[in-house]
């Protein structure tokens, strides 16, 4: 057994001093990213070795320091659920790493001391948030996860959209922090504590005592957290952030750092409220916001044409998917226990499949633009031939995000999905949302058709010159796409440790989601057999169906001829006849056109005065700028080329000299 806390602290040991070390490296590119990576690879062997500690010892609280005066305490707790989400943590962040050792050079003129020593202390703060058990402690970590991933994207200083986007993320995220530091003192004012245990204790009994103080703290609490996790409308950050951020960064901002939202709000619901009518209210609120943000994400992912673009959209959607789930569940948890887990148990499953799919999308993403240089599919095509690892990688991350079975994507959003219809039988609002979740899926199918077909098929005059990215890249993105193979015909192992950590949180038993050994299958029971799925079957079936088809193709011994298209007798370029993106699904474009909500201010309009006494260029640079310019007119006309002129002002400046000098004597 490992002890989980001392293998944090380690972790985070490793990660502080490394940022020193990699920072002391970056005067070499190379070897500053090959030591980052050996730095953030040992972290997280200490971070896997808590999680077994936590799933096989159970936790314990361990306090660094305390100050008494102010309430407050260091102190780390690693219990089931922070186990899961450090998982996460110690699974994406080293492939991201070692897929950003080659992929950083993209950016030739940018320093990578603002990347490598970023990263890791964004990665301390990661680990530092799941683990801490203090209000105090978890916002100063917060606050260094934030203020790191701030620089992050905005990593490129000549890029104007880095640093507005940058400075976007900075503004929401930190008007989301106030939030919550609010809602922390609230709390503090009548515990006198912020330890987590005083926080639900108090909490509990305001709901009783003072309810509208109680709600105004959760929803404060609730929008912090979900600006983080980018739920519609506070993650109006993300859209922006992702595409200028380094793909690296990318995978681990999706993949990981927006998941620390849904941590946020799962340990508010689920262990600092109890279960009670009010926490049915919430989670109806927690369902529609998610409901909305799948709705508006995926739709509008459709119409972007920029590849990580939409896949920060599709990121929106797919919390949205986390947290229809995680509202079903919290709206039964009182009074359908069964139906509860089986919604919460998707939800954290879903978190967990959404970390492998969607960080393998942008790695992908990211080795394109490595390639070609740019995010417009437009201008991309028939990459398939030359760049067939990531082509496969992001065939199978797509497919899983859409819910293909037997992918990973599936079992998740099958969970939630029949969640929905479950407590849609007690409150019918959840039979409607669940069938725009499952409406959604097949728009997500068709956003990630649209980035298969304008990216990697086809044909154009410019990829021919195209070649696969380096072995360094490749292999994260294949150990992400793998991942969504294995956890999508063998989820068993992982719905057990998810039905581990929700039946430790919420003290709700998970029996209903009854999933057998890694051979069997999977049921879903409330109150008898409901629902029914067998992942490694379905997979043998579609292997049989391909070895059969391809078999009867081989055994007819078709001759393939190839020819040249026939363009009613004119030559046209590969370029002028290919399917751009921006003509994927248009009707159904123009049918949701507008969905995702948009607010357009006029620019402020300053006071005449304000704005002239601010006009430092027009009272201050432009007058000293003219008379230098004036002064240095004059003295130029005395250069006339003449050795004679050059000689008599030298005897000149010497009289002048000597004069001042007597002068100054007397």
């Amino acid at each position: 057994m490992f002890d989980s806390v001392l293998a944090v602290e380690v972790s985070i040991a490793i990660l502080a001093a490394g940022s020193l070390i990699s920072l002391a490296a970056s005067s070499r590119p190379r070897l500053c990213a090959y030591v980052s990576f050996a730095l953030v690879a040992a972290s997280s062997i200490a971070i896997w070795l808590a999680v077994i500690g936590a799933f096989t010892g159970g936790s314990r609280d361990r306090t660094l320091f305390s100050l008494p005066q102010l309430g407050t305490s260091f102190t780390f707790r690693v219990d089931s659920l922070s186990a899961i989400f450090l998982a996460l943590v110690g699974f994406v962040v080293p492939l991201s790493a070692l897929y950003s050792v080659r992929y950083m050079h993209h950016y030739a003129h940018d320093n990578v001391a603002k990347f490598y020593p970023i990263l890791l202390l964004c990665m301390a703060g990661m680990i530092g948030v799941l683990v801490a058990a203090d209000l105090m402690c978890f916002l100063v970590f917060w606050e260094s996860m934030t203020l790191a991933s701030y620089f992050l994207v905005a990593y490129e200083r000549e890029s104007a959209a880095s640093q507005r986007a940058g400075l976007k993320y900075f503004i929401i995220t930190h008007g989301a922090t106030l939030c919550m530091v609010a809602a922390s003192l609230a709390l503090w004012r009548t515990s006198n504590s912020f330890h987590f245990d005083a926080v639900r204790e108090t909490l509990s009994a305001m709901l009783t005592s003072h309810p509208l103080e109680a709600h105004l703290i959760t929803f404060l609490f609730f929008l912090g957290f979900a600006t983080k996790a980018g739920i519609l409308p506070m993650g109006d950050w993300l859209p922006d952030a992702h595409p200028v951020a380094p793909s690296g960064m990318s995978a681990m901002l999706s993949g990981v750092l927006v998941k620390l939202g849904i941590y946020g709000l799962v340990r508010l619901f689920c262990s600092f409220l109890v279960p009670s009518p009010s926490l049915g209210i919430w989670g109806i609120v927690v369902a529609l916001a998610g409901t909305g943000s799948l709705f508006a994400g995926n739709l509008t992912a459709l119409r972007q044409n920029d590849t990580k673009r939409l896949m920060a959209f599709s990121t929106i959607g797919q919390i949205g998917y986390i947290c229809l789930g995680l509202g079903s569940g919290l709206y039964c948890l009182a009074t359908s226990p069964l139906v509860a887990s089986i919604c919460l148990t998707g939800a954290t499953l879903h978190v967990i499949n959404h970390a492998c799919f969607k960080s393998c999308l942008f790695l992908g993403a990211g080795s394109v633009v490595y390639r070609r240089g740019t995010r417009n599919m437009d201008q991309l095509g028939g990459l398939a031939r030359f760049m067939p690892y990531t082509t496969g990688a992001t065939a199978i991350a797509s497919l899983s995000i859409a819910g293909v079975p037997p992918l990973n994507g599936f079992t998740s959003k099958w969970l939630i999905i029949a969640g929905c219809i479950f407590t849609g039988l007690r409150f019918p609002l959840f039979l409607l949302l669940g069938l725009i979740a499952l409406f959604i899926s097949i728009v997500t199918l068709a956003a990630y058709l649209k980035v298969l077909g304008a990216v990697f098929v086809g044909s154009t005059e410019e990829s021919a010159a195209v070649q696969e990215v380096p072995l360094s890249m490749v292999v994260p993105q294949a150990v992400l796409a793998a991942m969504c193979v294995i956890l999508g015909i063998f989820p068993q192992p992982v719905l057990g440790l998810v039905s581990r950590a929700i039946e430790g949180l919420t003290g709700v038993s998970a029996s209903a989601v009854r999933a057998g050994t890694m051979w069997g299958s999977i049921s879903l029971i409330d109150g008898s057999a409901a629902a029914f799925w067998w992942p490694l079957g379905i997979f043998l079936g579609l292997a049989i169906l391909a070895l059969l088809s391809y078999g009867i193709q081989r055994a007819a011994c078709a001759k393939a001829r190839v020819v040249p298209v026939w363009y009613c007798g004119e030559e046209h370029g590969p370029a002028g006849v290919r399917y751009p993106a921006n003509s994927f699904f248009v009707p159904f474009k123009q049918a949701f056109r507008g969905v995702y909500p948009a607010l357009r201010l006029p620019p402020p309009r300053f006071p005449v005065l304000i704005r002239r006494a601010l006009d430092l260029d027009r009272w201050i640079y432009t007058p000293v700028a003219r008379t230098v310019e004036k002064t240095a007119g004059g003295i130029s006309r005395t250069h006339v080329g003449a050795p004679q002129i050059y000689l008599l002002w030298i005897v000149i400046g010497a009289v002048a000299v000597v004069a001042i000098t007597l002068a100054l004597a007397h």
